[in-house]
């Protein structure tokens, strides 16, 4: 997803959401840190409501190189995108731990820095899990959760490399503003 349009979902989501929401957030996680990373969240929850509605975008860049030469062979980007709903179990506490799921469109991206070669993948997956999250004053939270798709796979090659996923899981690290 291009950074223009996430911005855009963001407005218009923000704008729709903070009519009806008792609870609207906005957060960057620990991918941002990744090289090339990309780690955003917005999610509202509406008043008097356990069900909390959001969307997340992670991105993150790796490399693989040679074991012996220490030689860069392959850069992979993968990216996680999609809209999720949390269950909170205590929602108008400070904190609370919470239930939820997730639809991720997942990519990747594979090129051979030898040869130039490019191999892309995608698939869309169901993710399920939970987390905590907490309230830091009014205006500020963390999250901390964990979502795992089992069944999920994707593949990528090139003619130096290849890689097999079977199974993938979200880590969801946050912190970010509350309106």
């Amino acid at each position: 997803m291009g950074r223009r349009s996430l911005a855009w979902l963001m407005a218009l989501t923000m704008g729709i959401s903070l009519l009806q929401a008792q609870d609207f957030r906005a957060g960057v996680g620990v991918f941002l840190v990744a090289d090339q990373g990309q780690d955003f969240q917005i999610s509202f929850r509406p008043a008097s409501s356990h069900w909390q509605f959001g969307y997340r975008h992670v991105q993150w860049r790796d490399h693989f190189n040679d074991p012996f030469t220490g030689r860069r062979l392959t850069e992979t980007t993968e990216a996680r995108t999609g809209p999720l709903v949390d269950y909170l179990f205590r929602p108008e506490s400070p904190g609370t731990w919470y239930l939820g799921g997730a639809v991720y469109r997942w990519s990747k991206r594979e090129e051979s820095l030898m040869t130039g070669e490019v191999s892309r993948a995608a698939t869309t997956a169901p993710f399920i899990g939970g987390g905590y999250t907490r309230t830091l004053g009014r205006h500020a939270y963390f999250n901390l959760g964990l979502y795992l798709s089992p069944g999920a796979k994707i593949s990528t090659r090139t003619s130096v490399s290849s890689e097999d996923d079977s199974g993938a899981f979200d880590i969801q690290l946050q912190i970010g503003a509350r309106f």
